[in-house]
């Protein structure tokens, strides 16, 4: 049974740093670009603090309501699922495990049209 919680753990983070990585890209389309940490494995100690000022200046974004929303969103989703991850980590449960995966779907849902907007109405 741990074998297979440590797979489902490293799933997880595989997917937050998947959903981190169109964080970043979401944040360099801006229309004021926002820097994000970009390593190949970012620590939670610089990743939270940066997600956590992107939901403090989202609203200051010059875009649509939808599209700030959307931004809000996904960190916010993204934010619980780190949370989640954490807990998971220190004691192991299927439904925080499951959590985190609903978590990074929300965030999904809410970062990938997002940036697909972006890039269709980037000034050039």
């Amino acid at each position: 049974m741990a074998d297979r919680n440590d797979e489902v753990l490293k799933s997880l983070a595989l997917s937050i740093a998947t959903i981190y990585t169109l964080l970043v890209d979401v944040c360099a389309a801006l229309p004021v670009p926002i820097g994000l940490p970009v390593d190949r494995h970012i620590p939670g100690e610089l990743a939270i603090p940066a997600i956590q000022r992107v939901t403090e200046v989202a609203h200051d974004q010059p875009m649509g309501e939808h599209q700030t929303q959307q931004l809000y969103t996904g960190c916010i989703h993204l934010l619980a699922a780190i949370d989640l991850y954490v807990l998971c980590a220190a004691g192991y449960r299927d439904t925080r495990a499951e959590g985190v995966a609903v978590n990074l779907l929300y965030a999904d849902a809410a970062l990938a049209p997002l940036n697909r907007w972006l890039l269709i109405n980037e000034s050039d």
